[in-house]
């Protein structure tokens, strides 16, 4: 990976958007039990007011009728900043069966308030990669701010993809690398989406602009030697048909916590 990989990422989206998105029915057994459901939708600037508003006023609702779930939110700090990314955190795929009381409740509140000031909106499911990670521990949670790099995959070529990337978090924690991150195969993507997101937990934007020490590119030689690495990176990108980055904030007025 280059330096422009290895800034931290996210890729997050919107919450169980009440009756406006239905529940996804796939047959994947062999998957494990927790995912990450996340929306991400666009709100043109002069909605932005009405949405927030109306956002808070539907977690308020959800509350009130006993739903206390958490749903993490993030604002696009680059690329469309009118995108806020809505994370559904710790549920599984039986879990999205199941209809919370609160949604009917606040049905219509989410469909006059909030639904309005969206222009568009993507859903998918995000499953984390242990073997594709390294996170030690020791960083803010929620992370104040992420760097997600995404990923669109070759046909083929997954195999090719997946080692590259093991022999990379394997090589951060032998070296206990000061850089950390998270894989995440992504599912449900549709047509031109990504495969595969690395999120970097960061602090702000100086964090996000310092490249942990020593550098990837020296990190990998140490463990494998400069040949062997050089090798695994161009394998590696050989398998990647598309990629790119986006920074994300944390939106502690949006986000629905247990503590609020």
């Amino acid at each position: 990976m280059n330096k422009a990989t290895r800034k931290k990422n996210l890729v997050p989206a919107l919450i169980t958007v009440a009756a406006a998105a239905a529940s996804v029915g796939l047959s994947t057994p062999a998957l494990a039990a927790e995912v990450t459901r996340i929306y991400v939708v666009e709100v043109p600037a002069p909605k932005d007011h009405a949405f927030r508003e109306g956002v808070v006023a539907w977690h308020a609702c959800e509350r009130a009728n006993g739903n206390h779930s958490s749903v993490l939110v993030y604002d696009a700090e680059t690329g469309d900043v009118g995108r806020y990314a809505f994370l559904d955190v710790g549920t599984d795929w039986a879990q999205m069966d199941r209809k919370n009381p609160a949604e009917k409740a606040c049905s219509a509140l989410f469909r006059d308030s909030v639904l309005p000031n969206v222009s568009s909106a993507t859903s998918e499911i995000l499953q984390e990669n242990s073997k594709l990670s390294y996170m030690p521990g020791g960083d803010p949670d929620p992370a104040p701010m992420v760097w997600v790099n995404a990923f669109r995959i070759k046909p083929g070529h997954g195999d090719e993809f997946h080692a590259g990337l093991e022999k990379f978090a394997a090589a951060a924690a032998k070296t206990r690398w000061q850089g950390h991150f998270t894989g995440y195969d992504v599912m449900g993507a549709g047509a031109g989406g990504e495969d595969f997101l690395l999120v970097w937990p960061n602090k702000n934007w100086a964090d996000i602009g310092t490249d942990p020490n020593p550098s990837i590119k020296d990190m990998m030689n140490s463990v494998y030697g400069k040949s062997a690495a050089e090798a695994s990176h161009k394998r590696f990108f050989d398998s990647v048909a598309a990629d790119w980055a986006d920074a994300w904030s944390y939106d502690k007025t949006l986000s629905a916590t247990p503590e609020k």
